[in-house]
């Protein structure tokens, strides 16, 4: 009996035009363009320089900031109004002011008279900038070898030498390549079993599985599996894009990778399946599902990291099934992290996918 219901899966997907299609494209565009329009870089800032001092050390001032590559310097004036006015009209993000007398302090090592000014509307931007012009600053300052850097007390000094872990290039697509695959996967694994009960339910087919000697767990069991073998069919893709586009591979156990695959296939495939059942059409389970989805990807830690949310918000995230795959995900995939590392994402996990299996198998309603 198993195998004629699985048989019937595969058969009623691949019987839609559509849903093999979307499984190929998906993934692909997922992985081929997010990376780069998922970006949380900031360059491209538009600087306005208000150079007061007029000498070749405050020029060579804003070539540096200028030669990193983060700002574009839309003019140099003389007149902090007229930068202040580019900045109300949102013609320039970050406005330097370099006041007279900047020259004679790099020599005589007095304080600086540099300013910054920078439009904080989109806070993320406006803070990064900041920080990336400060350090502009400071390396014009390091590179000048008459000027004293940092005034030293006696005694011995103690440097510092930071070393990225895992990440040594401090690129963004290495952070969000498996978050991307984590997306990709919740996405199929949600949609698809929401609209498999309530699409049998308009046909009309509802009926006869309602009448046929099968038991409502494997009913339920069966739904599930065409789901797997899709999931980890779209997941081996990704995983190839991944090492052929940008050279990216595994550092951990593929075998882990595929535990947690099917632990949170687990959870979101049953969820979709529960929301399936008590779904009356197609546009219900739709509205539904979406509404899950958001809240679990904003609140999941793949976009923002939850120690920045607050404390409240940290614990809801213990409810949130791609808290604990998205974390593992990156653990192996980053870090090379093996299952003992990750016990409890998969803990949470199988607690969250075995209550929602079982809510669904409870809530099919079947007469025989």
């Amino acid at each position: 009996m198993w195998k004629y219901l699985i048989e019937k899966e595969f058969k009623q997907f691949f019987r839609d035009p559509m849903l093999p299609r979307i499984v190929i494209v998906f993934p692909v565009i997922m992985m081929l363009v997010f990376p780069f329009a998922a970006n949380m870089e900031v360059r491209n800032i538009n600087l306005v320089v208000v150079d007061n001092d007029r000498t070749d050390v405050s020029a060579e001032l804003i070539e540096k900031c200028t030669e990193s590559g983060y700002f574009r310097l839309k003019k140099v004036c003389s007149d902090p109004r007229e930068a202040q006015a580019m900045m109300d009209k949102n013609t320039v993000d970050a406005i330097l002011t370099i006041e007279q007398g900047f020259s004679r302090s790099i020599v005589t090592g007095e304080s600086f008279p540099v300013g910054i000014k920078v439009n904080t509307v989109n806070g993320t931007k406006g803070s990064i900038g900041s920080q990336y012009l400060s350090n502009c600053i400071m390396l014009f300052m390091q590179s000048r070898t008459d000027t004293p850097a940092v005034t030293q007390a006696q005694g011995e000094t103690i440097e510092a030498s930071p070393k990225y872990m895992y990440n040594p290039y401090m690129d963004y697509k290495v952070f969000m390549v498996p978050a991307l695959i984590v997306i990709a996967v919740t996405m199929v694994t949600g949609f698809f079993p929401a609209l498999n009960i309530v699409g049998e339910k308009e046909a009309g087919t509802i009926e006869q599985m309602n009448v046929s000697p099968i038991s409502k767990t494997a009913f339920i069991v069966c739904k599930m599996i065409p789901y797997w073998v899709i999931t980890f069919f779209m997941l081996g893709m990704c995983l190839l894009i991944a090492w052929l586009v940008f050279g990216y591979v595994c550092k951990g156990s593929l075998w882990g990778v595929v535990l947690f695959t099917v632990l949170h296939i687990m959870v979101t495939a049953g969820l979709g399946l529960l929301i399936s059942n008590y779904s009356d059409n197609a546009q219900q389970a739709m509205f539904i599902m979406m509404f899950f989805v958001l809240i679990f990807m904003l609140m999941s830690g793949v976009f923002t990291p939850v120690s920045s949310m607050p404390e409240w918000a940290q614990i809801i995230t213990y409810a949130n099934p791609l808290r604990y795959y998205a974390d593992a995900m990156r653990s192996i995939f980053l870090k090379g992290s093996s299952i003992a590392d990750v016990w409890q994402d998969a803990a949470g996990l199988l607690a969250i996918g075995g209550g929602a299996l079982t809510w669904a198998i409870c809530s099919y309603r079947k007469t025989s």
